[in-house]
């Protein structure tokens, strides 16, 4: 699922550089190393937001964000142990 606002953070955005999907192969526009290298191939390269404008017409819309609780069900912690956010139990 590609969406505006991530709900769980499990490492930095800038530590992404390849989101792989069924609808195409997005890289992180801040790697132009990885673009120029794969420029000319068969590989389905695409903007994320084309894939993402793609699956919303598919799907009819843009997911509901899903409604949480006040209580953590987990911490989510960089190899540096740094907590990078904190996961919540979804509402019934």
């Amino acid at each position: 699922m590609i969406v505006d606002e991530v709900t769980t953070v499990t490492g930095p955005g800038e530590c992404i550089d390849v989101v792989a999907t069924e609808r195409g192969i997005a890289i992180n526009p801040l790697r132009r190393d990885l673009i120029d290298a794969l420029a000319g191939s068969s590989l389905p390269i695409r903007p994320i937001e084309a894939i993402q404008r793609e699956v919303e017409d598919l799907c009819g819309g843009k997911p509901q964000r899903a409604r949480f609780t006040d209580r953590p069900v987990a911490v989510v912690r960089w190899v540096d142990g740094t907590v990078l956010d904190t996961v919540f139990q979804i509402a019934p």
